[in-house]
């Protein structure tokens, strides 16, 4: 699989020539508007691969080259049962690669870069492992990457984000509050504004994420449900065919069975005969009506289950629906508030600019 995907921004190497991001780590600590732009390049290309039905499988800072013009994140290497401080507890236990893997991965390049020191360490793989399944990276310093990293780093796949859209409208919001906290000290009542539009945004960013937490809930318990209807058909598929085998063995040895009595019977009494035979043709044909109503009812079952499966499904497809919108409103209202950011800041610079 080609992964390569060029990534573009302001920022420049600091020399001409393309170097990897494991080398520019090895001489310090990233400053953080730096790793901010670079945290969220790598989640625009990694959204960009996720969303194909792919993942990358491979993420870590020798992966990712900078350039003058951006960076580049290069296909992963065939490194299959190599443990990197990057490699996710669950492959670790020989589960394949998957998106959740990769948003493992990228936490852990995230925390090198706001840090400068790795997520986790160990002298070999034996304690690499036990590091990477046991421990916690300490704080980077700042709390709301510190937030954004835990849930990138969370040891159960299924607690972690699952999306790498999340992951990217967060890192947008801490750009967003990250340039109001660094903008000169305004006037008394621009002061008031920034602070009610901080605050504003740190409600939508809660509301969001309770919608968002939510509907990723109603998908898994409705997959659950979905899984355990599955369960119970085939469950009524097995005992249905038990059954019919059951019936068909258990019919061939009465009728065996009662063929020789009958024989050796009749043989000595006619008349008894029979009237056995008339027994044993009511008692078969109480058997057949018996089994005609088991197939009703197992056949009714069937159409239960089928009608469950089909409003499962719609279930889902409409929850994947509300979160698809629930995105697109979150990623709107962002870039919205990132517009509104840069106008206020730009009407600042223009008043100080005509007071002076």
């Amino acid at each position: 699989m080609d992964t390569r995907i060029m990534m573009t921004t302001n920022t420049t190497a600091p020399t001409n020539e393309p170097q990897t991001l494991a080398q520019r780590l090895a001489q310090g600590r990233i400053p953080a508007p730096d790793a901010q732009r670079y945290a969220i390049i790598l989640a625009e290309a990694l959204r960009k691969i996720h969303d194909s039905g792919q993942a990358h499988g491979g993420i870590s800072p020798a992966a990712i080259m900078l350039t003058g013009s951006g960076l580049e994140l290069v296909p992963a290497p065939h490194t299959k049962g190599i443990i990197t401080p990057y490699t996710a507890p669950e492959l670790l236990h020989g589960q394949p690669p998957d998106s959740r893997s990769d948003l493992f991965a990228f936490g852990a390049v995230v925390y090198e870069m706001f840090s400068g020191r790795r997520a986790f360490e160990g002298d070999g793989p034996t304690t690499l492992s036990a590091a990477i399944e046991s421990s916690t990276p300490p704080s980077c310093g700042r709390p709301a990457v510190d937030r954004l990293i835990r849930n990138c780093l969370a040891k159960d796949p299924g607690a972690r984000w699952q999306r790498m859209h999340k992951v990217l409208m967060e890192l947008k919001l801490l750009g967003v509050s990250a340039r109001l906290a660094e903008a000169p000290a305004p006037a008394r009542h621009e002061a008031a504004e920034a602070a009610g539009l901080r605050a504003e945004m740190q409600q939508l960013e809660g509301r969001v994420a309770a919608r968002l937490q939510a509907c990723e809930k109603t998908v898994t318990e409705i997959h659950q449900a979905a899984t355990e209807l599955r369960g119970h058909l085939a469950a009524v598929d097995a005992r249905l065919a038990a059954a019919s085998e059951q019936q068909a063995s258990a019919s061939e040895a009465f009728l065996e069975a009662a063929e020789a009595r009958i024989a050796t019977r009749f043989g000595r009494d006619p008349e008894a005969g029979n009237e056995r035979i008339v027994r044993l043709e009511q008692g078969l044909e109480t058997a057949r009506k018996h089994i005609a109503a088991l197939h009703d009812s197992v056949a009714e079952d069937f159409l239960a289950f089928e009608r469950g499966l089909k409003s499962q499904a719609a279930a889902i497809q409409s929850a994947r629906t509300a979160m698809a919108q629930t995105d697109d409103l979150v990623e709107r209202v962002v870039e919205a508030l990132d517009s509104l950011q840069s106008a206020v800041l730009e009407s600042r610079e223009d008043q100080t600019l005509a007071i002076n």
